[in-house]
């Protein structure tokens, strides 16, 4: 069964984790990238398909909106994504 990867943030170290995570999606299963601003997880999965870093094109790579800080959002986010493993690579606050 596949672990589903949920990361929060979208930073650099977020930019590069989520690449090394499409790298093995295969092994990883869908990956969802969430932070504030949509757009910035976006770009990210924009990088990701025009470096051709996604292994397995039939896994979903997606983009959710939610603030990290606000717990019941977010715990119901990895409950809606079937996340086994959230890495947050958000600012702390």
């Amino acid at each position: 069964m596949k672990k589903n990867v949920l990361i929060v943030g979208a930073g650099g170290v977020a930019h590069v984790a989520a690449h090394k995570c499409a790298q093995h999606n295969d092994i990883l299963g869908n990956i969802g990238i969430a932070s504030r601003k949509k757009e910035k997880c976006d770009a990210i999965i924009e990088s990701i398909k025009r470096k051709g870093n996604l292994k397995d094109k039939s896994k979903k790579l997606y983009s959710c909106q939610v603030d990290a800080m606000d717990v019941s959002a977010l715990a119901k986010l990895i409950k809606d994504t079937q996340s086994q493993i959230v890495i947050n690579l958000g600012l702390p606050m």
